[in-house]
């Protein structure tokens, strides 16, 4: 599963916006090409964009690059977004506008760029406290979607490593339980982990690593990663 499959999963299962969603920062003058953008006209929204983007209104100039980046993005043109997104981070820096650096940068195998951008993200998100943008967990299995998909699989375990000590916390791997926490469901990490271990080779004991890691969760989760493990074994 690639990492737009994996957003299209993430948003199957949430009730909250994304960050493909201007929210309450909608500019005015920008309202029908968001509203272009989200009704999968991506083309209609560059181009009502596209003329603010060196507007002398730096509120809406910097509204207008997080759109056109995001088209850019969704056209695969990571450069170009990479580009546009690390300019709004660096006007507004904020968590949501630096986790798009991470992921723009990652794909566009800018792979020192995403992690420090990933770091920016992180603190951001911690000195701004709860909110209804992506939680760090979410962000930890993004990111280790899109190193996965560059193949830098070390990279993409660490960010794995994270997310298990957090299920190993809560002990409980109910869906609901862990997407309340803002945590990922277990199984949709365990896609990514599957591919990581895979990626590693066969120097990486992963029959051990789920075992140790089953060995500090629930009944249902201990299950499941029982399942995993006999998933990995058989190569389905």
């Amino acid at each position: 599963m690639g990492f737009f499959d994996f957003l299209k999963r993430r948003r199957k299962t949430s009730s909250s916006n994304e960050d493909t969603s201007p929210g309450d920062k909608r500019h005015p003058q920008l309202r029908d090409a968001w509203l272009a953008f989200e009704n999968a006209n991506p083309d209609r929204a560059l181009q009502l964009a596209e003329p603010y983007l060196t507007d002398i209104d730096r509120r809406l100039s910097t509204n207008a690059k997080k759109l056109v980046g995001l088209v850019h993005f969704r056209h695969n043109n990571y450069e170009e977004a990479f580009q546009l997104f690390r300019d709004v981070a660096a006007t507004q820096n904020d968590a949501e506008s630096w986790f798009n650096v991470v992921t723009a940068a990652t794909l566009n195998g800018e792979i020192q760029s995403g992690r420090e951008a990933f770091d920016n993200a992180v603190s951001a998100r911690t000195r701004e406290g709860a909110s209804d943008g992506i939680s760090i967990p979410f962000m930890r299995q993004y990111y280790a979607c899109a190193l996965r998909d560059q193949r830098q699989y070390h990279l993409a375990f660490q960010q794995i490593t994270e997310l298990r000590n957090i299920y190993e916390q809560l002990k409980i791997t109910d869906d609901t339980f862990v997407y309340l926490r803002g945590v990922p469901f277990l199984s949709h990490t365990m896609d990514v982990a599957i591919d990581v271990f895979l990626g590693l080779g066969d120097s990486f004991d992963a029959n051990g690593w789920i075992d140790s890691f089953a060995s500090h969760v629930d009944d249902d989760g201990r299950a499941y990663l029982k399942a995993i493990k006999h998933r990995l074994n058989d190569g389905d």
